[in-house]
C-alpha cells in the first residue's frame, strides 16, 4: 500500500478508496488520500498522498504532497513535492521543495516558492562577506 518513500500520513481524514470515483470540489483541513478517481478541485490544509493507483484530473493545492499515481492538473505545495518512481504529474507545480525519484514523470513548469526571510538573510550575509574581502 505504501511504497518505501510514500508518507504515512497518520491524521488521514478522508481516503477515496481504489474502488471510488469522486467528482467535485473537496476542501480538507485534514490530510487527504486519494487511490482512486478524482475529478474537480482538491484544496487542503494538510497532507495529500496521492497512492499509486490514483487518478487525478485537478488542481491540488496543498501542505506536503507525495504523488505515486497520476495527476493532471496544476499542483501547489506549501512544504515539499515528492513525485515517486510511478508517479505522473501533467501541469504547472509550485512548491518549497521539489523531489523526484527516479521513473517519475513531470511535463509543465515549475515554480519554487522563495522564502524571503532567507533571501534577505544571504544577501546580508553576502553583503558581509563582501566588507571583510575590501
Amino acid at each position: 500500500m505504501f511504497s518505501k518513500h510514500e508518507k504515512q500520513v497518520s491524521n488521514v481524514d478522508t481516503v477515496i478508496g481504489s474502488a471510488s470515483k469522486f467528482q467535485g470540489d473537496l476542501n480538507s483541513q485534514a490530510s487527504i488520500r486519494i487511490d482512486g478517481e478524482f475529478k474537480g478541485n482538491i484544496t487542503c490544509d494538510g497532507d495529500v498522498v496521492i497512492g499509486a493507483e490514483g487518478k487525478v484530473e485537478a488542481d491540488v493545492t496543498g501542505r506536503d504532497l507525495t504523488v505515486a499515481g497520476q495527476i493532471d492538473g496544476n499542483v501547489h505545495a506549501s512544504g515539499t513535492l515528492r513525485i515517486e518512481a510511478t508517479g505522473v504529474i501533467n501541469g504547472d507545480i509550485t512548491m518549497g521543495v521539489l523531489v523526484i525519484d527516479e521513473g517519475g514523470t513531470f511535463t509543465g513548469r515549475s515554480n519554487m516558492i522563495v522564502d524571503d526571510s532567507k533571501k534577505s538573510k544571504k544577501a546580508k550575509q553576502d553583503s558581509q562577506n563582501e566588507e571583510q574581502v575590501s
